[in-house]
């Protein structure tokens, strides 16, 4: 199965992806107070799939008491640092619930990274006040 890409349902894909493009992108724009702000930890790592760094990757933290949700996009190697809104990085200190997709669109794109790493929402890491290194090694099985 290795090399095989796994298609999902076009619209589970197509939330998890438009989620976190949506967040990047207000968070370019909207204003946040430090006051506003819950304590956060700065979150980055690597990710790899198979043994290989996945690159182009969207990665989402949602923290599960609710609020922003922090993204990132992985580079060519497969590291990822996650921001919380515009220029401050980091993620809500709480468990949060992972979402790493490299679909970006409905329009058929195939999202090569197994569901259990996005849609089935079943990825979930803390994030604690300071740094955090948190790595995904993940499989196509």
């Amino acid at each position: 199965m290795q090399g095989k890409h796994v298609t999902h349902g076009a619209s589970a894909i197509f939330q998890c992806a438009c989620m976190i493009a949506a967040l990047v992108g207000i968070a370019g724009i909207s204003g946040c107070s430090k006051g506003d702000r819950p304590p956060l930890g700065t979150v980055h790592g690597k990710i790899t799939f198979d043994g290989k760094p996945l690159a182009g990757a969207n990665v989402g933290f949602t923290p599960k008491s609710g609020g922003r949700q922090s993204s990132g996009v992985t580079d060519a190697e497969g590291n990822y640092v996650l921001k919380y809104i515009r220029d401050v990085m980091g993620a809500k200190i709480d468990t949060h619930t992972v979402c790493i997709s490299t679909a970006r669109d409905r329009a058929g794109k195939t999202e090569t990274v197994p569901a259990r790493y996005n849609v089935e929402g079943t990825l979930q890491k803390d994030v604690v006040a300071g740094d955090n290194v948190i790595d995904f090694e993940m499989t196509t099985r």
